[in-house]
């Protein structure tokens, strides 16, 4: 493996980075400038963006303009996706790829839907499944990955897709108790609007009639986002606060922790399921993959909390896919365009465990 650059503008997340990654070189960086992203990656082979999806379309641009394959881990919203989208025939034409959501869910996910669509002759439905548990002695209230998008996500109507339509529920509705595997068990789950339901009915080779997404939620968790809503925490409009105006969303951020400063000091679990329902030689069946982890195994083997292990590593085996020439596919992609067989199995290398099962 080549040498590692990681960019970021906080000096604090810099200095945790080069005590966890040897031979890391760090360097302050601000991902809103364009010039100082271009000098940053500039003879990289791949960089990986992990900052606020808000950057998203800015960085990949600096990225064609330097030569170098692009990953994302999310999009802000699907009409910013779009638009990274219309990049296409620009990184085609430069011999590049640009994928984008590969992280956890959006990316795994898509993977995992792939995957079990070639295993079918039709497919018909698709459930994505986002599980955790969390309990904490330390914080109340501990989002597990990056708290502005999980707070975003979590008040936003939820979008499904359902014959060939978009379709919306308001925010937090949906409410189903679903079933995972072990560590997992029951856990309430709630309609989110989430990449995989705009992108699979469209990229997937066999085309679903029925697309959802779901994100568990704790009842704690439930309650502590409708009261933060109702105080009007989340929102974005400046409020005088004696002689300074500040967004109250920006404060809330502020005083929740980040993932990295929860790495140890929660317990519970926390996976990706993928149900995709279809037929095989004309009779019905369904196929479910999924992977999970305890928070106190990825704490104990990789320092950090199961989510961010779960997002990142799919992120770092498309990163090496792209470096070592292994993805062919060139242009704008999203992650089922990959081949999803190789993928898992390159997975499988870093501790990431995919488990297939047919419901019937």
């Amino acid at each position: 493996m080549g040498r590692v650059k990681v960019g970021d503008l906080s000096k604090e997340s810099l200095r945790e980075v080069a005590l966890k990654v040897n031979d890391a070189s760090i360097s302050k960086l601000n991902a809103g400038s364009p010039d100082q992203v271009r000098r940053f990656i500039k003879g990289s082979d791949v960089v990986i963006n992990a900052s606020n999806p808000r950057f998203n379309l800015q960085i990949m641009k600096q990225a064609l303009r330097e030569k170098v394959h692009y990953v994302d881990l999310a999009g802000e919203n699907p009409q910013s996706v779009e638009e990274q989208l219309k990049q296409n025939p620009k990184w085609r034409k430069a011999g590049l790829s640009a994928v984008l959501g590969m992280g956890e869910d959006p990316g795994l996910s898509n993977i995992l839907a792939r995957r079990a669509a070639d295993r079918l002759d039709q497919v018909s439905e698709i459930r994505i499944r986002d599980g955790e548990t969390s309990q904490s002695e330390t914080f109340p209230f501990a989002p597990l990955f990056a708290p502005e998008v999980f707070l975003e996500e979590a008040v936003s109507p939820a979008h499904y897709f359902e014959n060939g339509e978009m379709k919306t529920n308001p925010p937090l509705s949906g409410r189903e108790l679903y079933q995972f595997p072990p560590p997992l068990g029951e856990v309430p789950l709630y309609g989110m609007d989430h990449e995989e339901v705009h992108s699979l009915p469209k990229y997937l080779p066999k085309r679903p009639k029925f697309v959802d997404f779901k994100l568990a939620l704790t009842d704690e968790a439930l309650s502590a986002i409708k009261l933060f809503q109702g105080l009007g925490l989340l929102s974005r409009e400046p409020i005088a606060v004696g002689q300074v105006k500040v967004s109250p969303f920006s404060v809330l951020l502020r005083l929740l922790p980040p993932p990295s400063k929860i790495a140890g000091k929660i317990h519970g679990s926390a996976g990706i399921l993928v149900e995709v329902k279809g037929q095989v030689s004309g009779q019905p069946s369904v196929l479910r993959l999924y992977t999970m982890m305890t928070h106190d195994e990825a704490y104990e083997r990789h320092r950090t909390n199961a989510t961010s292990y779960l997002t990142g590593t799919p992120t770092s085996v498309c990163a090496m896919l792209l470096a070592d020439g292994h993805i062919k596919e060139r242009g704008v992609i999203v992650p089922e365009m990959l081949d999803a067989e190789s993928f898992i199995q390159e997975a499988r290398k870093f501790d990431l465990k995919v488990h297939e099962e047919r419901v019937n």
